[in-house]
């Protein structure tokens, strides 16, 4: 079985990244997925996101999806900030959580 984690980082990126991590879990649909959300891109995974849906469906999809505490805090915004209500879950580092994942088999990939 594959264990992907992957990193977003650039919100100006935003699409792309959804549309390759649509495609990942279309491919390879018994892949274990894990997104950390770093830097700006943390913005699609607001309360107030208007693309929200979106996010919901691929964590519904069964793509664990978490925003990285300290760029939530480096955009001056706050956990309640954060769409934990559809499901998006929160990371205190994310590069920490990237390493981790690795060291534990985890494949990388850089959207």
């Amino acid at each position: 079985m594959y264990r992907v984690i992957v990193n977003g980082n650039e919100f100006k990126n935003i699409d792309l990244i959804i549309s390759q991590i649509k495609n990942l879990k279309r491919a390879l649909p018994d892949a274990i997925v894990e997104v950390v959300f770093t830097r700006s891109a943390v913005k699609a995974l607001l309360k107030n996101y208007e693309k929200k849906e979106t996010i919901k469906e691929i964590i519904d999809s069964g793509v664990k999806i978490n925003a990285c505490m300290n760029s939530v805090k480096g955009m001056k915004l706050t956990l309640n900030d954060v769409a934990t209500c559809i499901g998006v879950g929160v990371v205190e580092t994310g590069v920490e959580e990237i390493v981790k994942k690795q060291a534990e088999g985890y494949s990388y990939l850089q959207l």
